[in-house]
């Protein structure tokens, strides 16, 4: 059961969640077109994705899930900037609502869950699961139910690796949920 936990871990890390929902806008919002797609994921998910992997290539995070939480914020930080920047940049080139909207939820997630894990390890997979898989399920019931059963088994594969406890994926999942949801009132 760990090889399995270990493989739905690798397989669900935050970058290529929200890249995969970032990429999916395209396909599920007429009017989005793939270079505001591009241009999202490049500041969201690309650049902080080498940054990690530059960070651990000189031993400054323990792994590439940055399962010690004092090293997190660093990351986090350098992500909250791009995004910013990334931001700036879609609004100015004029990128549609739905994109913007779409990066100002990850932003918002971040945002939360950095501040947390400031004093507490919150589960960032769990968070981003949350909000990846209930955002792209919306207003589907087996697109909700896929939702849950998928963010049961990266909360499963977190507390059975022994990267987080019960209550920390628990947190991480509650404020995906609801920075999705939060997602609905957003001005489109």
């Amino acid at each position: 059961m760990e090889r399995l936990a270990g493989l739905v871990s690798h397989l669900a890390p935050p970058a290529l969640l929200v890249s995969l929902l970032l990429l999916g806008l395209p396909l599920r919002v007429p009017g989005v077109g793939w270079g505001y797609a591009s241009l999202a994921l490049l500041f969201t998910t690309g650049q902080p994705w080498l940054a990690l992997l530059w960070a651990r290539w000189k031993g400054r995070v323990s792994d590439l899930h940055v399962t010690r939480r004092e090293q997190r914020w660093p990351l986090l930080l350098f992500c909250l900037v791009l995004i910013v920047v990334g931001l700036g940049l879609l609004a100015w080139t004029g990128a549609p609502s739905a994109m913007v909207r779409q990066v100002l939820l990850v932003l918002a997630g971040l945002l939360v869950t950095g501040l947390v894990t400031l004093g507490w390890k919150i589960s960032i997979h769990a968070a981003v699961a949350a909000f990846v898989f209930f955002t792209a399920g919306a207003g589907d019931v087996v697109g909700a139910h896929a939702a849950a059963a998928g963010l049961a088994l990266v909360c499963w594969s977190r507390v059975k690796l022994s990267h987080h406890t019960p209550a920390q994926v628990a947190a991480g999942s509650l404020v995906g949920i609801v920075v999705s949801l939060a997602g609905w009132f957003l001005p489109a």
